[in-house]
């Protein structure tokens, strides 16, 4: 059963549209010895051009700290908004994969490569939640990309959090994909405690079976198998183990706050309730609940998940419309 409570409270910030204008100098009209006549006329420079964006494809940025964070451009180029999607903890750009025809009609889509993650280089001196939100709006504000909503998965509900208060006017909402389910829990205890030190241990083994305890879905192994093969490799435990760490140092209500535009949630039913009305206290927040799936249900149920990310996209825009 699906349990929607969308409902646009207050209109969003005002976008601003970047413009990249190319000017162009009038060419001087050559001369003889001879005075020029009156009736000389220069010709007209051409008209200034606007730019269309980036180009459809895979590219690649440079962050701040020199990291390689590689990104792929496609949808509807002529789009008016353009989505980002921040994928998970551990996770890369492809697990996207089953949204890109859903929306590419209407948006276009940048879909990205985190740091630590995927294809992206791995040189960071300190690996943080905030430093990926800001590479998320570095990464936009180089492109010409006008209105954006961002799309973040778990870690990437807070890391879309940290990137829409660097980029306001330009953000008109985030969709929360199974995150940002409740802003004052807390990130700490023993039983937190206990899985740091789990990870730190073995690292391998303890992210496989956690791994395999967030799909509670029959017949999605091969689903499975891509989360765990993405992030569970040893090469990636220093990665991985100090942003598990960085999750207990975010101030959820302030993050919550700072963003200052609509946050549209899809979360699962379990095991994390969505606080709905608490959440209200620090941002425009709703929330649509998926029953029976797991972590991932973009992923394993993309018939039932892509129509609702149309609904959270369309609210968010009649909200930033003012409608």
């Amino acid at each position: 059963m699906l349990s929607r409570t969308f409902s646009p409270k207050r209109p969003a910030t005002a976008s601003l549209l970047p413009w990249s204008l190319a000017v162009s100098l009038a060419c001087l009209t050559a001369c003889d010895s001879a005075p020029p006549s009156e009736d000389t006329a220069e010709e007209p420079a051409p008209a200034p051009s606007v730019s269309t964006g980036p180009a459809p494809g895979d590219h690649a940025f440079t962050t701040a700290d020199g990291n390689r964070l590689p990104y792929t451009v496609g949808g509807n180029a002529d789009a008016d908004v353009t989505l980002v999607f921040v994928h998970c903890w551990m996770c890369d750009r492809t697990f996207w994969d089953a949204q890109l025809p859903a929306v590419q009609g209407s948006y276009r889509t940048v879909t990205l490569d985190l740091p630590g993650h995927g294809a992206a280089s791995a040189e960071r001196e300190a690996w943080t939640v905030q430093a990926f939100g800001d590479d998320v709006a570095a990464l936009v504000q180089s492109l010409d990309l006008g209105d954006v909503v961002l799309v973040g998965h778990s870690m990437g509900g807070p890391v879309s959090l940290r990137a829409a208060s660097l980029l306001p006017g330009q953000v008109q909402g985030i969709v929360a994909v199974d995150t940002l389910h409740d802003a004052d829990f807390k990130w700490e205890g023993e039983e937190i405690e206990g899985m740091m030190r789990a990870f730190e241990a073995d690292f391998t083994g303890t992210c496989s079976n956690f791994v395999h305890q967030m799909f509670p879905e029959e017949g999605v192994e091969a689903i499975v198998e891509k989360v765990r093969s993405s992030g569970c490799d040893g090469s990636r435990a220093a990665v991985g183990t100090a942003l598990m760490q960085d999750f207990a140092n975010l101030d959820m209500p302030a993050w919550f706050q700072g963003a200052g535009v609509p946050i549209r949630a899809i979360n699962a039913a379990a095991p994390s309730p969505t606080q709905v009305e608490g959440n209200r206290a620090y941002a425009d927040f709703d929330a649509a609940i998926m029953e029976g799936v797991g972590h991932y249900p973009h992923m394993t149920r993309p018939d039932e998940f892509n129509p609702l990310l149309m609904e959270a996209l369309d609210q968010i825009l009649a909200t930033a419309d003012g409608a």
